[in-house]
C-alpha cells in the first residue's frame, strides 16, 4: 500500500479529520448570532472527551465531523479554535489574533516554545495545550522485546516485514526514517509496511495482521490499560510529539477560558488527561495519576524528552523537498 503524493506536509483536510482521535462531542449547528454563547469549533476528537464537556458556562462546543461543516461552522463564527498540530496548516487561511494568554505561556516547557517558535508568523496566535508522543506499540513477544533496545531501528528487523503499520503521514514516516541509519532507510522503512494507519493501528494489531504499530500514545492509552499483552515504548533516542492548540479567530472579543486550560494542567481534569495519554506542556508537571503502563512513556527521562521533536507547519519549499523526497523513495 502506498500514500498519496498529494498528501504530503500539507495534509489535506478531509483526510486529517478522518486520522483525529476516535472520541467524539455534540455537534452544535445553527447560526450565530450577535447574542449567542461563545463558541469553541473543534474537529471531531481534537479534544479528549473529558476536556470539551468541561468547557465552563456559557461556552459552548462544537465538533466537526467533515470539512463542509467545519467550513460551515467557520462562517457562522467562531471565539476559539481546538486543533491538532497537523491542521495549522489547514487554519492558514483563517484570520487570527494573539491568544493573549500570557499566564500560560509562562507555564509552557522547552517543547512548546520550540513548537511555537516552529510556527513562525503564527507563533503568538497558538497556545499549546496537550501533548501525546507518538510510540511504538506492539504485542509482546520474544521475538520482538528482545530487541526493544534497538529504538525506531527496530522497525527495520527483517522478520517484521509486512506486518509494520506505520502512521498515515508521508511527513511522520519520512522524519521516522531520519532516525534510522543508512543512505536508504526511507525506501527501507517504506518495505516493511503492512498499512499507514495510524488510527486504526490498534485493530491492525488485535487481529494480528501486524506485530508492530507507530500511533500517539493517546490512541492506545486505553488498551495498554486492559490488556497486559501489549507494550508501548518511547525509544531512547525521542519521539515524533503530537499536540494540541488553541486559536483565536480575528472577529472575537471573547478572552480565551484560562481557568478552564489550568484546570486541564494542575486541576481536577489533570487525572483524566494523564490517564487518556496526554501530557500538559508546563515546567512542573504532576505527574501523579499517571498510569503504571504508561508512566516512562508520558515523562521518560528529561535528556529523552528534549530529544523529541515537533513538526510545525512547512513552507512551499521544504514541502515540495519532502514531496520529492517521497516519491524518489517509493519501493
Amino acid at each position: 500500500m502506498t500514500i498519496r503524493q498529494d498528501r504530503l506536509g500539507l495534509i489535506k483536510r478531509r483526510q486529517l479529520l478522518l486520522m483525529l482521535g476516535a472520541s467524539g462531542v455534540a455537534t452544535l449547528a445553527g447560526c450565530r448570532r450577535s447574542d449567542a454563547a461563545p463558541h469553541l469549533i473543534a474537529p471531531r476528537g481534537a479534544l479528549p472527551k473529558a476536556w470539551g464537556a468541561a468547557l465552563p458556562d456559557p461556552w459552548q462546543l462544537s465538533s466537526a465531523t467533515s470539512v463542509e461543516q467545519w467550513e460551515q461552522m467557520d462562517r457562522n463564527g467562531a471565539d476559539l479554535l481546538a486543533v491538532s498540530d497537523g491542521w495549522l496548516d489547514a487554519v492558514s487561511t483563517v484570520p487570527l489574533q494573539p491568544v493573549a494568554a500570557d499566564p500560560l505561556i509562562g507555564e509552557l516547557d522547552g517543547q512548546a516554545l520550540r513548537l511555537m517558535a516552529g510556527c513562525g508568523e503564527l507563533r503568538r496566535q497558538v497556545l499549546p495545550i496537550a501533548v501525546s508522543p507518538w510510540v511504538i506499540l506492539l504485542r509482546r513477544d520474544p521475538r520482538v522485546t528482545a530487541d526493544v533496545a534497538e529504538g525506531w531501528q527496530l522497525l527495520l528487523d527483517p522478520s517484521l516485514k509486512g506486518r509494520v503499520v506505520l502512521p498515515d503521514s508521508p511527513r511522520l514516516v519520512i522524519s521516522l526514517a531520519d532516525q534510522l541509519s543508512g543512505e536508504l532507510s526511507l525506501k527501507a522503512l517504506r518495505r516493511q509496511v503492512l498499512t499507514f494507519d495510524d488510527r486504526q493501528a490498534t485493530n491492525w494489531l488485535l487481529k494480528g495482521d501486524a506485530r508492530v504499530a507507530v500511533l500517539p500514545l493517546h490512541r492506545c492509552a486505553a488498551l495498554l490499560k486492559r490488556d497486559p499483552r501489549f507494550t508501548a515504548v518511547l525509544p531512547s533516542e525521542g519521539a515524533p510529539l503530537h499536540w494540541i492548540m488553541l486559536l483565536r479567530p480575528q472577529s472575537t472579543r471573547e478572552p480565551l477560558p484560562q481557568a478552564w486550560v489550568q484546570e486541564g494542567w494542575s486541576g481536577s481534569l489533570r487525572r483524566s488527561l494523564l490517564q487518556g495519554g496526554w501530557r500538559p506542556p508546563i515546567s512542573s508537571p504532576l505527574k501523579q495519576a499517571v498510569p503504571a503502563s504508561m508512566r516512562s512513556l508520558l515523562f521518560p527521562p528529561a535528556a529523552v524528552w528534549e530529544r523529541c521533536w515537533s513538526l510545525p507547519p512547512l513552507k512551499e519549499k521544504a514541502r515540495a523537498a519532502l514531496l520529492e523526497r517521497w516519491s524518489r523513495s517509493a519501493p
